[in-house]
């Protein structure tokens, strides 16, 4: 999919979507970061859009990075967090082998002490390390604001992402990765979720349904197991992805205007009554014309969801 001619940090935003390195993708140590940190951190990256690497402070308004969320964390919060958070990205040593360089995600940053005013602003700027990772890459996933915020589980956006640094990739759908690799990848904190029963409950399973649920792809994840199918230890997991067809992408765009109480319960089907897409009021029903132009570029031919081997 990717030349490298082309530069992450040259690419421009196509509606509510803008292109997010890989390398900031796949970072690795998130496990402290909420899923309201995470918002923050993406939507200060699109903000500074091309100016990203540039030694400037960029400007957004605190109102933005709440966008529709109602929740209690306070924004000053998230941008602590992001601040005193140091992060694993993936690079290459100087004879070009795979390494990983500890960063930090952002630099001085000076907000508005009132988390509730409405002209209150955030002046900030990625560190240092950081804007010269994103100014050499040339791997990224196109992320929209939209689906971002309308995830209920951090663990979901961080799926959502890493998938969209794939989903592009010609003759490859599918990718194994260890226990270990995808736990951290999806910012599991180290003691939460050990047992295997609770990592595929409260982690990966919400993950999996949130994403196809809302994304203009799906994901499934399937343990790979040694000393039986059912019962053998979990030793990794085969993560495969294909993009939807037009339906597909009704029904997910649908899903975006909907409330988030009771998503995950119509997700998977564990409600009383769902009602059906034609018995959906006007502002609901979605049709092909009113799908955002970048979804109807990136459907392409659809493929049935893919049954990972067990």
């Amino acid at each position: 999919m990717w030349s490298v001619a082309h530069l992450t940090i040259d690419q421009k935003p196509h509606g509510d979507d803008f292109a997010k390195a890989r390398e900031l993708i796949e970072i690795r140590g998130t496990g402290a970061l909420s899923l309201h940190d995470r918002r923050v951190m993406n939507v200060l990256y699109a903000n500074a859009g091309q100016q990203l690497c540039d030694d400037v402070k960029h400007v957004i308004g605190i109102a933005e990075l709440r966008g529709l969320h109602k929740g209690g964390e306070r924004v000053k919060d998230s941008i602590l967090r992001l601040m005193k958070t140091v992060v694993e990205m993936p690079v290459k040593d100087r004879k070009g082998r795979p390494a990983l360089q500890l960063v930090q995600v952002l630099s001085d940053t000076t907000i508005t002490d009132d988390d509730d005013n409405p002209t209150g602003q955030v002046s900030y700027s990625f560190s240092p390390a950081m804007r010269a990772i994103i100014k050499d890459s040339t791997l990224w996933g196109r992320v929209r604001t939209a689906v971002i915020f309308a995830f209920t589980s951090k663990y979901s956006l961080a799926l959502y992402e890493l998938i969209t640094a794939r989903i592009n990739l010609t003759h490859v759908w599918q990718e194994d990765f260890s226990v270990q690799d995808l736990r951290e990848l999806l910012g599991v904190p180290d003691d939460k979720l050990q047992r295997m029963p609770d990592l595929l409950r409260y982690c990966i399973k919400v993950a999996e349904v949130e994403v196809t649920g809302l994304a203009d792809f799906g994901v499934k994840i399937e343990p790979i197991r040694t000393g039986g199918t059912m019962r053998g230890l979990v030793t990794g997991f085969k993560v495969a992805w294909w993009k939807k067809d037009i339906p597909g992408l009704k029904e997910a765009f649908s899903e975006l205007r909907r409330s988030k109480v009771g998503r995950l319960a119509r997700l998977t089907g564990k409600v009383e009554t769902i009602r059906p897409l034609g018995d959906l009021s006007e502002g609901e029903r979605v049709k092909s014309d009113e799908l955002p132009d970048v979804l109807l570029k990136t459907s392409g031919k659809s493929r049935k969801a893919p049954v990972a081997p067990r």
